[in-house]
């Protein structure tokens, strides 16, 4: 009976989880729908990407679970953005935003959820030309805390985050899973 009633109230609070995940991601996605876009150099995604998009993340990551891609394209499209080099697309950067308690102010916090460069175009500044072009819309539209999540063992990817400002605050989150650190950037 004991063990029933735990199954029950784990199964309520993962789904309060979902429900509150949801809410928030709604009311962010409320806030980027008025978002500008300034920059020249990347573009906002548009729906005809997804294959092109599917097919970096393949390679980036190796898995083929779209779901967050999906998820977030169509709800933060406006802050997932797209590098092109001769009308291909080479890299992409995308985030959510929640609004978060900082202090007794309420801020847009964004999260990157997917960073993803063409093998071909490694090397050659790309990663840091979309990083820093979706750091200044990002801080353009008021976005006043940056975060993500970086494999431990990628220390390329941990340096090139660093050169930008971002701190490590956690090893090992929850919210990014194990060997992983969650990084920070306050705009």
């Amino acid at each position: 009976m004991i063990e029933t009633s735990k199954k029950i109230i784990s199964s309520l609070l993962l789904s309060f989880r979902w429900y509150y995940r949801d809410l928030l991601d709604y009311s962010g996605s409320r806030d980027v729908k008025n978002y500008s876009h300034t920059s020249k150099i990347i573009r906002r995604f548009k729906d005809g990407d997804l294959e092109r998009i599917f097919e970096l993340h393949d390679i980036c990551f190796g898995n083929k679970k779209y779901d967050q891609i999906i998820k977030y394209s169509r709800l933060f499209r406006n802050i997932f953005y797209v590098l092109e080099v001769n009308g291909k697309i080479v890299a992409i950067m995308g985030f959510y935003v929640h609004k978060k308690f900082d202090g007794l102010r309420r801020v847009q916090k964004a999260t990157a959820f997917s960073l993803c460069i063409d093998p071909s175009m490694r090397g050659k500044g790309t990663v840091l030309t979309i990083i820093n072009e979706s750091l200044k819309e990002l801080k353009n539209n008021n976005v006043k805390v940056v975060s993500g999540c970086i494999d431990a063992h990628n220390k390329q990817s941990l340096v090139v985050h660093q050169k930008f400002g971002f701190k490590i605050v956690e090893k090992n989150p929850r919210t990014c899973g194990p060997e992983t650190y969650k990084i920070e950037l306050h705009l």
